[in-house]
């Protein structure tokens, strides 16, 4: 039995050896092919490996979806910048005048001024309310430089008149001065007239006149016929009566008070009187 089973192992050897040859000679043939099969090589060299290995599970959370990266935005068109606008050379205005410092003085109260009438005023040709005017002779200094100067007007207003109706009757004109204008600038004052220069005339007619003095006339020659009976004596006594009559004229004639043109007129201030200054900034 033993001597049955050493051929069979010899043979098993041979077998073995030649299947070996075999398999080498088919691996090394394998192996040139594999060769220019780079990829089938690796796959085989893959698989030649410990089958006994086993793989290791691990639980391996899945990694999150990436996030889509966010969107930039899409720059927004922009509006080119205005250009700026030339630059304008200005021609400088001129400035307004500064407007002129009002300047007020004060006359004193008892202060005179004198006037010259502008026309002539009679007692028989105007009436108590009616009013004339008269320039200012002489400037008057008032306080702070200021002056009313020579020139300005002033109104005056009759306030009483009368006529004489015969010469030992009484006539006189009476006036007041009512305020003082210039420089376009009226100022209302308080004054009594001081002085006027007025003249006292004879009003009647010349024709009133004729018949007075014709009827002494006549009254004289009667008286002259009986006292002397003769044309002497009548002519005489004419010239008496004609006296006589001229006489009894002048004795019954209306007399008026007259406030002649150019005149003089002096007031005195009873309150004290605030003006400007007579300048062109007034």
């Amino acid at each position: 039995m033993r001597e049955y089973i050493r051929p069979s192992r010899a043979l098993l050897t041979v077998l073995c050896a030649t299947t070996l040859v075999a398999a080498a000679c088919g691996k090394k043939a394998d192996d040139t092919a594999l060769t220019a099969d780079s990829a089938l090589g690796r796959d085989l060299a893959m698989a030649a490996r410990d089958s006994t290995v086993q793989p290791e599970l691990k639980d391996v959370p899945a990694a999150p979806p990436s996030s889509p990266a966010p969107a930039r935005p899409r720059p927004r068109p922009t509006t080119p910048a205005p250009r700026p606008a030339p630059p304008t050379t200005s021609t400088p205005s001129t400035p307004a005048p500064r407007p002129a410092e009002v300047v007020t003085g004060t006359v004193a109260a008892g202060t005179t001024l004198s006037f010259a009438s502008n026309s002539k005023v009679c007692t028989n040709t105007n009436n108590a309310g009616d009013k004339f005017t008269a320039d200012l002779s002489a400037s008057v200094p008032a306080s702070n430089g200021v002056t009313i100067p020579a020139g300005a007007v002033g109104t005056f207003e009759i306030t009483e008149e009368k006529t004489a109706k015969n010469s030992n009757d009484q006539t006189y004109l009476r006036v007041r001065l009512i305020s003082v204008q210039y420089g376009g600038r009226t100022y209302p004052v308080e004054s009594t007239v001081q002085t006027a220069s007025t003249t006292r005339v004879r009003g009647a007619s010349t024709a009133t006149d004729a018949k007075k003095v014709a009827g002494g006339a006549i009254i004289g020659a009667i008286a002259g016929q009986i006292i002397g009976k003769d044309t002497k004596g009548t002519v005489i006594g004419a010239a008496a009566g004609a006296a006589a009559g001229t006489a009894a004229a002048a004795a019954t004639a209306d007399f008026e008070t007259c406030l002649n043109n150019g005149s003089s007129v002096v007031v005195k201030l009873d309150a004290p009187a605030t003006i400007r200054m007579a300048a062109s900034n007034n």
